[in-house]
C-alpha cells in the first residue's frame, strides 16, 4: 500500500498510526527505514522496500520529500534533486512512479511531502489511481481556528474557554504541529480545569511567540547578539530546537508569501488567511528581509532541518551556527 501525506499536524498523526501497525517499537526498530527522497534513487528504494520483514509481517518504508522539492542551493549536480518542472525531473517522477505498482504486498512505503504540495500534484493524481492514500486533510482557516482549537482542546481531555480560544487563534503560529505542542502544555497546566485567557498570557504570550518573533526581527537586523539571546532563552524554557527551526522556517515562508501577496496588491491577511495583526506584523518583517535573502534563509533552514533529520548534525549547535550564518553581517 502507498501513502501519501503531508508533512505537518494530520500527516504526523497518519504516519504515526502506521508506524504502530508494525508493532512494538523493538519491532518498528527492525522493520521501518527512513530515507531522504531528495538523495534517493530507484534502485535504492527497491533495495529497501523488497526486503522481508523480520520477525514480523510488515515491513513500513517511508520517503522524505521525494517529489517536488527543489535543489539546494549549495548542492552538487550528483546528489542534489531536479528543479521541479525540468525535464530530468519529470523522467524521474516517472521512473519512481513506475515501480510503484512493483511493491511486494508486505511493505507499505509511504511519501511525506512538504506542506505546498497539493492534492492535485500528478503523483497524488497517479498514486491515487493505483489505489492508494492521499491524505490531505484541510488545516482549518484563521477565522475557523478558535473552534478547531475547542475541538482539539475537548480530544486531550480539556476544556477552554471561547475567549481563550479566540486568544489563541491570533498567535502567529501556521504549522498546526506547533500550536497542538502548546495545547498540550496547556492542558497540562490548567490540571482539569477550564483554559482561560490568563492561562494563555502565563504560559504561552510572553514566552514562545514573542520570543520567535523577536528572534525573526534580530535576525532581520542582523543583530546577532538579540539573535542568541532570545535562542538561548527559548532553550532555557526547554523549547526544543527542533520546534524553533519549524517555527523559524514557518516564519521565513510566510515572509515570501508576504512578498508575493504585495506583488498583486492583494491584501497580505486574506491571501494568507491569518490574523490581521499577524499579517501588520508579517509585512513589517518580511520588509525588513527582502526577497533575496528570505530566499536564501529559507533554503538554509531546510539544509539544516534535513542534516538534523538524517542525523548528520547536533540539533542544537545546528541551529546556533544557522544563526550565527544568517546574522553575518
Amino acid at each position: 500500500m502507498i501513502y501519501l501525506l503531508r508533512d505537518d499536524l494530520f500527516g504526523e498523526e497518519r504516519l504515526a498510526e502506521l508506524r504502530e501497525r508494525v508493532g512494538s517499537p523493538d519491532a518498528q526498530s527492525l522493520n521501518v527505514t527512513v530515507l531522504d527522497g531528495q538523495r534517493l534513487s530507484v534502485a535504492e528504494l527497491r533495495s529497501a522496500a523488497d526486503a522481508l520483514p523480520f520477525l514480523g509481517e510488515r515491513r513500513l518504508v517511508i520517503v522524505r520529500r521525494l517529489f517536488g522539492a527543489t535543489a539546494q542551493a549549495d548542492s552538487t549536480p550528483d546528489t542534489a534533486a531536479p528543479r521541479r518542472g525540468s525535464r530530468v525531473d519529470a523522467e524521474r517522477e516517472q521512473a519512481f512512479l513506475s515501480y510503484f505498482p512493483l511493491l511486494p504486498p508486505t511493505t507499505d512505503l509511504v511519501l511525506v511531502e512538504d506542506q505546498d504540495f497539493r492534492a492535485d500534484h500528478p503523483v497524488a493524481k497517479a498514486i491515487a489511481a493505483m489505489g492508494g492514500e492521499v491524505a490531505f486533510s484541510a488545516a482549518p482557516r484563521w477565522d475557523q481556528l478558535a473552534r478547531w482549537i475547542e475541538r482539539r482542546v475537548q480530544q486531550k481531555g480539556g476544556r477552554i474557554t471561547r475567549a481563550a480560544a479566540q486568544e489563541l487563534s491570533s498567535f502567529p503560529i501556521d504549522d498546526l504541529r506547533q500550536l497542538d505542542l502548546i495545547l498540550d502544555s496547556l492542558v497540562t497546566y490548567a490540571d482539569g480545569q477550564p483554559i482561560g485567557p490568563h492561562d494563555v498570557h502565563a504560559l504561552v504570550h510572553l514566552s514562545h511567540e514573542v520570543d520567535v518573533f523577536d528572534l525573526v526581527d534580530a535576525v532581520g537586523a542582523k543583530d546577532r547578539r538579540a539573535a542568541l539571546e532570545a535562542y538561548r532563552r527559548l532553550l532555557a524554557e526547554n523549547v526544543s530546537p527542533i520546534y524553533l527551526l519549524v517555527m523559524l522556517t514557518r516564519q521565513v515562508r510566510l515572509l515570501l508569501l508576504a512578498h508575493e501577496a504585495r506583488e498583486r496588491n492583494e491584501d497580505v491577511a486574506r491571501s494568507l488567511k491569518i490574523h490581521p495583526r499577524v499579517a501588520q506584523k508579517i509585512t513589517q518583517q518580511a520588509r525588513a528581509f527582502g526577497v533575496e535573502r528570505c530566499l536564501a534563509a529559507y533554503r538554509r533552514l531546510a539544509a539544516v532541518d534535513e542534516a538534523i533529520k538524517m542525523g548528520e548534525a547536533d540539533e542544537e549547535l545546528a541551529v546556533e551556527l544557522l544563526l550565527l550564518e544568517l546574522t553575518e553581517s
